[in-house]
């Protein structure tokens, strides 16, 4: 069952900016996730940092639901590819993160988990269209080195969770707490409207809970004359 979460909007300015977006999704049992958009390279770039907040979970839930594993959105109309695609990249740990039960290689913060990290164009297990993802359903890998368990994407292992854990792991092998994720695009995107104008969908385990906003959190867009500036940075609405 899919959660909604409509969040306000805080207004910054700066005088030299990044285009930069902040969604906060969250459910009432305490489950929730937080992700940046930035776009780079003059748009052939887009970075997301991606993180677990989670301070609860729904009843029932088991370890293995508790990891932050996909996130998904549409770079067009909603059920189409759009004009752009995810053509790769690379996932970093944060600069506070690390892995935990990783059973063949522990990484620490800043370095790669490419390997445990794949992208999609064409949804599916009940992502958007466009999605990141620490499973296999559709996913394309991104390559690199095998960190934990099989060589191929065999999530929820390798995706994201909370600080502190909420549940035991059980063994399984996952990412404390944010990871970043540089995409490169098939083509130029000139801004971040496509997030206004669409859907953002978080999934947690395998299919194990959605969460879904339609607006973004934490940055929004003050006109000074014909001018537009979106400040960058990792500001949070209280």
């Amino acid at each position: 069952m899919q959660k909604l979460l409509i969040a306000a909007v805080c207004f910054v300015v700066a005088p030299m900016a990044s285009a930069s977006e902040v969604f906060m999704f969250s459910d009432p049992s305490g489950l929730g996730a937080e992700a940046e958009f930035t776009l780079l390279g003059g748009g052939m770039t887009l970075e997301i940092r991606f993180r677990n907040t989670s301070t609860g979970l729904p009843d029932g839930f088991e370890s293995a639901d508790q990891i932050l594993t996909g996130l998904s959105w549409d770079f067009g109309t909603p059920g189409s590819n759009g004009e752009a695609e995810i053509t790769g990249g690379v996932v970093m740990t944060g600069p506070d993160s690390m892995s935990i039960n990783f059973d063949v290689i522990d990484v620490g913060p800043n370095e790669s988990v490419s390997g445990e990290w794949g992208f999609g164009n064409e949804g599916g297990s009940g992502a958007l269209t466009n999605f990141l993802s620490a499973h296999g359903a559709q996913a394309t890998p991104f390559g690199g080195d095998n960190l934990d368990g099989p060589e191929n994407l065999d999530g929820p292992q390798g995706g994201l969770i909370g600080d502190p854990i909420l549940l035991d792991l059980g063994g399984l092998g996952a990412i404390q707490d944010e990871v970043i994720a540089t995409l490169t695009l098939s083509e130029a995107i000139d801004d971040l409207g496509f997030l206004s104008d669409n859907p953002v969908r978080v999934e947690f385990g395998s299919d194990a809970f959605f969460i879904t906003t339609p607006e973004p959190a934490s940055f929004g867009l003050m006109v000074v004359g014909s001018l537009a500036v979106i400040y960058r940075g990792r500001w949070r609405c209280s």
